[in-house]
């Protein structure tokens, strides 16, 4: 594939059409504030020429010495810029007028842009002006030459055009050479690289981070690739693995491998949230984050299907990820708003190990503004022992940015003896019990009141999810379990009706 229009040709041209029409506001003001001086100083010069002879004429015109006059007239004739001279009555009748050549012709529209002539008029009075007839004898009308205000403007006009046009160059080379050595370059370089992969190297193909670029959305764009690089990679060898190349649906079509990644791409996916309550008073207490997927007929159902396909092909990280931000987003909005309610995002266990996590989110609580106690990061996944003291130092990391953290599915597989030592020293705010552990109740309640003394050991608070019925809310406020999750107490809503249920807009 070739380049058609390259990025440089395209940031010249929009770089120099801006400076060009710059440059044009800045001329055209410049060269009126430049000609209304000239303007002004020929009125002066005029000015100082009717009064160095309006009394000599005075008294000619008075004496009636009509060729004295017209000598005081002709004797201003020498003076470069004068192109007329006359003696008007105050009937406005030209009674005489010096002998000026020609005047050189102005182009029309010169004269109408800029007010073309300069001239102006004195009235001529006797040396003792009688009370009884105060209008004064005649008038001297003085004109400027137009043809050379006419060159002054050209003159003007030129110079200011070759400067600035040879600033607007200067300027679009530096500027080009600029964004070409910061964006152009990297992005040419990173094209080349990936039209040169054989189809062979493309599954496990690596972008090189380019230089100065590690902090920059161009080094955001590089990492984003090789994650996905990497997730793509680790997708097909589970798939392998595990023998399953597709999952399929209700109607028996196969869902791709790639079909979940874009869906993310593409927003085929929807956040709802679910109310959480206080069981015993019935007050919501916070709001938990579902994913839901956009289905053709325009409706949002849960994607068990697709959910376990992300699982499977493991892209829980991206999915995860798009769910963190978009999650800050309704945070800072409701902060706005005045909603003071928590909100709970669940985060895979394998997503806060991944090398980016860590500086993703402070870019994430830099970029929306708010409380971050608001935000409960749910711990999803079942961890090995050995995986224990990375996430121990982990989790201090976000207790450290002000997040609240949460163990999410919190069951059975935790209850062992190793377990409970190490996860007593994890420093959780919250402890949610597994909803298969709620679905039993009350008959088979035994694996409740484990969780339930696991609790109490780890001295964390408790949060029952997965409450369908009145029995199995009346056995929790029983156990002394008043907050709680389910369909029984709140169904999931889209963020507009959640707010309108349970955030009214204060009056």
């Amino acid at each position: 594939m070739r380049v058609r229009r390259s990025l440089t040709i395209k940031q010249m041209a929009v770089v120099s059409s801006v400076a060009l029409v710059a440059i044009c506001i800045f001329i055209v003001i410049q060269l009126f504030h430049f000609v209304q001086q000239r303007k002004d100083d020929y009125v002066k010069q005029l000015e100082s020429i009717a009064h160095s002879v309006r009394q000599p004429l005075a008294q000619t015109i008075l004496r009636m010495d009509v060729p004295e006059t017209k000598r005081e007239l002709n004797a201003l004739m020498p003076i470069g810029i004068l192109t007329r001279a006359d003696i008007v009555l105050p009937n406005e009748f030209q009674a005489l007028h010096a002998n000026f050549p020609p005047e050189r012709p102005v182009p029309t529209l010169v004269v109408r842009i800029f007010d073309l002539p300069v001239q102006i008029t004195v009235p001529l009075y006797s040396l003792e002006r009688v009370s009884a007839n105060p209008q004064p004898l005649a008038y001297l009308v003085l004109q400027a030459d137009s043809y050379r205000m006419y060159q002054f403007i050209l003159s003007t006009l030129s110079t200011l055009l070759s400067t600035y046009l040879l600033l607007a160059l200067i300027l679009s080379i530096a500027i080009t050479w600029c964004m070409n050595r910061l964006l152009v370059y990297p992005l040419r370089a990173i094209a080349r690289e990936l039209e040169n992969v054989s189809q062979d190297e493309l599954p496990y193909h690596q972008l090189m981070l380019p230089a100065r670029h590690h902090d920059d959305e161009l080094g955001l764009l590089v990492r984003n690739y090789n994650r996905n690089q990497q997730m793509l990679v680790q997708a097909r060898t589970e798939v392998n693995l595990h023998n399953k190349p597709h999952v399929v649906q209700e109607d028996k079509k196969p869902i791709q491998e790639l079909d979940v990644l874009l869906g993310i791409d593409q927003r085929q996916f929807s956040l709802f949230i679910q109310a959480q309550l206080d069981m015993q008073t019935h007050q919501v207490i916070g709001g938990e984050v579902l994913l839901r997927r956009c289905q053709c007929d325009g409706s949002s159902t849960t994607p068990a299907d697709a959910i376990s396909l992300a699982k499977l092909l493991a892209v829980n990280i991206p999915l995860s990820q798009w769910v963190l931000e978009a999650s800050c987003h309704i945070l800072a909005k409701w902060q706005t708003k005045g909603i003071t309610l928590p909100l709970s995002v669940s985060i895979s266990a394998r997503h806060i190990q991944h090398n980016d996590f860590i500086p993703q989110l402070e870019a994430l609580l830099a970029a929306h503004k708010f409380n971050p106690r608001k935000m409960l990061l749910q711990i999803t996944g079942t961890l090995h022992i050995s995986e224990l003291d990375h996430v121990f130092a982990l989790l201090h990391q976000l207790r450290v940015l002000g997040l609240s953290v949460a163990w999410d599915d919190f069951g059975i597989g935790y209850a062992g003896l190793n377990y409970m030592n190490r996860l007593k020293c994890l420093p959780l705010d919250l402890i949610k019990i597994d909803k298969r552990f709620i679905a039993g109740l009350p008959n088979d309640d035994l694996m409740a009141r484990i969780i339930i003394s696991i609790s109490e050991v780890l001295n964390s608070p408790v949060i029952a999810q997965g409450v369908e019925t009145a029995a199995q809310r009346d056995w929790l406020l029983q156990q002394g379990i008043r907050n709680g999750q389910g369909s029984l107490l709140a169904i999931p809503l889209p963020l507009e009706e959640f707010e309108a249920q349970y955030c009214p807009p204060r009056s």
